[in-house]
């Protein structure tokens, strides 16, 4: 009886914990809201390129003075990579436009969709469904990020 009762508090131990981290992990479509953009223009403060999700934070001007951080999520670093995003074009303290899609939730955060530099630039990552098919029809993934 007693082995019984130690199986199964493991199994569901082992469950829960499970259920924990597969919660963790978010979806762009669950979070940011797909049929709207939003323009934010800033100052870049930090870029991280890296795994398991890239950010870029802008210091955004406030209407009564000061400035507010907004937070980019990206795709990973290896996504960016194989798409060949040119994410070395991005420098700290440049101000850029970045075109966002809006967080359903949070005010100051949304997903990066293009960037507009300072040398009128514009930076894009067709993301992975165009990536994909453009893989699919022979193309080499996002050639608008081809020179």
């Amino acid at each position: 009886m007693r082995q019984t009762f130690k199986a199964v508090a493991m199994v569901l131990s082992w469950t829960l914990f499970m259920s924990g981290l597969a919660l963790a992990h978010h979806s762009v479509a669950a979070n940011f809201d797909q049929s709207k953009t939003l323009e934010v223009v800033g100052k870049v403060k930090e870029i991280a390129i890296r795994n398991p999700h890239s950010q870029i934070t802008l210091e955004v001007p406030k209407s009564g003075g000061g400035v507010t951080e907004f937070f980019i999520e990206w795709s990973d670093k290896n996504a960016l990579m194989r798409r060949s995003v040119p994410v070395s074009l991005l420098k700290i303290g440049d101000k850029v436009t970045v075109t966002v899609m809006p967080s359903k939730r949070l005010t100051n955060l949304g997903y990066f969709r293009t960037a507009t530099l300072p040398d009128g630039t514009i930076l894009r990552d067709c993301g992975f469904a165009a990536f994909r098919d453009g893989i699919a029809n022979g193309k080499t993934g996002c050639e608008e990020n081809t020179p």
